[in-house]
């Protein structure tokens, strides 16, 4: 009977600790989302300049029928300091591993920098990924980033604002010379009110500047009394980013003529 009662035992703890194991994240999958590490061919990326030939393409593991679209986040400065590794399933990725209601499932791209992001870089590095990976739809691609990617989301779509459906750079200093490439484009700024005069003044006077050039679909919003480590936190709070981002797509239907000081 001891024996019995002590088999019964031992059963049981294997059965709990059978499924513990279920509940924990098996290898490169958690959630809805899968995870690899993509190594960028050499003849590809021998004209990087400061971008990581290694990244992370996370894939949706119940994908649809119809392609899924891609969020690309840009890291901050401390990003370049780590094997990008040990940057998985860490940042925003998070949101995409279990959803909200009403966020679709979605490829997310997660590059790694030694400094400063380089948009012909990061355009060559989104070319052989599309390639890639046919699952990912084109034509709803967006960008976001905080800091030295808030500069990087921003810099990358005033080079190139036809890749993108929708951006959101935060706590950046927005260069102005090209604007009038961006009027059509979705952008969602975010920047703490205490933050250096260049980014706290200047997403605010980004804003002016795209609406008095017609625009219909930049949007700002200051976080008061932060600065800029604190406002990192709340843009990550920030209620309804994502419901925006996905409510954008190309070809875009706002488009809106670039108006001329005159006008």
């Amino acid at each position: 009977m001891k024996i019995l009662t002590l088999c019964l035992i031992c059963l049981c703890i294997h059965a709990a600790a059978a499924a513990q194991r279920e509940k924990q994240p098996q290898g490169n999958t958690r959630g809805l989302l899968r995870v690899e590490t993509i190594s960028i061919p050499k003849q590809v990326s021998d004209d990087f300049v400061r971008l990581n030939s290694d990244l992370l393409l996370y894939h949706p593991v119940k994908a649809g029928e119809e392609p899924s679209p891609l969020v690309i986040f840009l890291h901050g400065s401390g990003g370049s300091r780590r094997a990008i590794e040990r940057a998985k399933w860490s940042g925003e990725v998070k949101t995409f591993v279990s959803p909200a209601p009403g966020i679709p499932s979605a490829h997310v791209l997660v590059p790694q920098s030694k400094g400063e992001w380089d948009p012909g870089s990061l355009d060559r590095m989104l070319d052989y990924v599309l390639e890639e990976n046919p699952r990912i739809d084109r034509n709803r691609i967006y960008c976001i980033g905080y800091s030295m990617g808030g500069k990087g989301t921003w810099e990358w779509a005033m080079n190139s604002p036809h890749r993108f459906a929708a951006i959101v750079p935060k706590g950046f200093i927005p260069d102005l010379t090209k604007l009038d490439q961006m009027v059509s484009l979705p952008i969602w700024a975010m920047v703490g009110s205490n933050d250096t005069r260049a980014r706290s003044q200047g997403i605010p006077a980004m804003k002016h500047a795209l609406v008095e050039l017609g625009s219909t679909v930049v949007r700002t919003t200051v976080f008061e009394g932060a600065n800029h480590a604190t406002a990192a936190g709340k843009s990550k709070q920030q209620k309804g980013v994502y419901e925006w981002l996905f409510s954008h797509r190309l070809p875009r239907s706002n488009a809106s003529p670039v108006r001329t000081k005159s006008q």
